[in-house]
């Protein structure tokens, strides 16, 4: 399947991301860093809600290469697991479930050093084929 082009899309443009992985059931999504993607003056932590768009993200790519089109989040659940330092990060989205009416994938997000600082798992409306 061809890889979708993240910038498409206003919101993958203004965030900087980059599709570094694409194949059936996987789709790996890199953001490289920005201060403005900081929590607060003076801190070295990412936002939460940058992180949580990112494990959005590759999780709707990773239910794209099964499909071959966007879909919509139907939910969302992510545990952070410790603070993402200012620094390039990446998500691994792996489709769990590719169904009917909905879909899952679970996806790992690392910062440069590859700790794993946050997972989540997101239900996507599957497209009607």
């Amino acid at each position: 399947m061809k890889a979708p082009d993240v910038n498409t899309s206003p919101y993958h443009r203004f965030l900087g991301l980059t599709l570094n992985r694409f194949e059936e059931g996987l789709a790996e999504v890199g953001l490289p860093f920005r201060p403005e993607f900081l929590r607060a003056d003076g801190s070295d932590w990412i936002h939460g809600g940058i992180l949580s768009a990112l494990i959005d993200i590759a999780g709707d790519y990773a239910v794209w290469s099964k499909f071959g089109v966007g879909v919509p989040t139907i939910d969302l659940r992510i545990d952070y697991l410790r603070p993402a330092r200012a620094g390039n990060l990446s998500a691994v989205g792996r489709v769990v479930k590719a169904g009917r009416t909905v879909s899952i994938a679970d996806i790992e997000l690392r910062d440069e050093v590859l700790e794993l600082v946050a997972v989540g798992r997101g239900l996507y409306a599957s497209p009607k084929v």
